[in-house]
């Protein structure tokens, strides 16, 4: 408040009462305190409030993740919400649907509501609201998308060597002609498991055939028909996808086409009924249940004042063996 009464000219008392809407400023300085509030960004502070009240927090959380419908995304929130719970906290939470406008608005919203720290599975590289956060020692944890451009904690899945894991599964069984369908190649997490195909392609000297790598950002069902289409013509002996809406797309078309028993499939992501299907689909399974909860910790631990350098974890998952990776290669006649 003294930044934007130095920038107006007026004084502190003048600023007050225009962020409290009190009577007795003139509009001239009513101007000039709005324009000066504009140019620096500046919000009231309720934390701030809190603490001349006698208060510490205010005892919530925000996450902003893409969406709340994909079973991945829910399962983290649910990890976040059972440490939040043992702190005695409530998650705010919010999909942005992947885009940055809409994730910048809901960081904007959860700060107005002066939540005591961040969680984000950010679509972006973390300018704008956020960065500014950051400069503002706003706790703030990165989830699933590492920023090339900010030291922020951060914890994710090793999108990378799950997806060679995978590659490298089916290419252990005899497969060379092996179709890839990811997320857009801009999302982290789908460049680098696009990257983690390709590397493991090469170093077991298989060529890529472009024609197989097919890309796009889509519900279960487009991404059946999209699958249909593709094997329509001359078909690849296996299948990895690498997002759990396109593993299901991919099941069910390999289902419908009655190829289930024919060509092989390997999925990054678990989904449900994996193991109920027949064969059962084998995955690079991601925790996102564990996601959640180590998320959380280290935000809690920088909520309580923990003042160490950024930490980055990767985590982890085993190939599940469910019988769809492990069919061997076929061709039609």
């Amino acid at each position: 408040m003294r930044d934007v009464a130095e920038r107006a000219g007026v004084s502190f008392k003048t600023v007050s009462r225009v962020v409290n809407a009190e009577a007795g400023v003139s509009d001239d300085l009513l101007v000039r305190v709005e324009e000066a509030i504009a140019e620096l960004g500046y919000r009231p502070d309720d934390r701030a409030r809190h603490l001349r009240q006698g208060g510490t927090r205010t005892g919530a959380i925000g996450f902003v993740l893409v969406d709340v419908a994909n079973p991945f995304f829910s399962s983290i929130l649910r990890g976040i919400e059972e440490v939040a719970r043992h702190h005695g906290y409530l998650v705010l939470a919010g999909s942005s649907d992947g885009l940055q406008e809409r994730e910048d608005q809901l960081v904007e919203a959860f700060v107005a509501r002066r939540v005591d720290g961040l969680i984000v599975v950010s679509s972006g590289s973390g300018n704008g609201p956020l960065r500014h956060e950051l400069e503002r020692h706003t706790p703030l944890v990165f989830l699933d998308l590492e920023p090339a451009d900010l030291t922020v904690d951060l914890v994710r899945s090793d999108h990378y060597g799950g997806a060679v894991l995978a590659t490298r599964h089916l290419l252990a069984h005899g497969h060379r002609d092996i179709a890839f369908f990811g997320d857009l190649p801009s999302v982290f997490s789908a460049g680098l498991r696009l990257d983690g195909y390709r590397a493991a392609m090469a170093e077991a000297g298989v060529p890529v055939d472009e024609h197989r790598v097919v890309h796009g950002r889509h519900g279960s069902d487009v991404w059946r028909q999209v699958i249909l289409d593709h094997l329509a013509g001359e078909r690849p002996t296996a299948l990895f996808t690498a997002q759990n809406f396109i593993t299901v797309g991919a099941t069910r078309a390999l289902h419908e086409l009655g190829l289930h028993e024919a060509i092989a499939h390997v999925g990054f992501d678990d989904v449900e009924l994996a193991d109920v299907v027949q064969p059962g689909i084998t995955v690079v399974p991601q925790q996102p249940l564990e996601l959640g909860r180590r998320a959380a910790e280290r935000l809690f631990a920088r909520i309580a004042g923990l003042d160490a350098l950024p930490t980055r974890e990767v985590i982890e998952s085993p190939l599940i063996l469910r019988g769809s990776g492990e069919i061997p290669p076929y061709r039609p006649a």
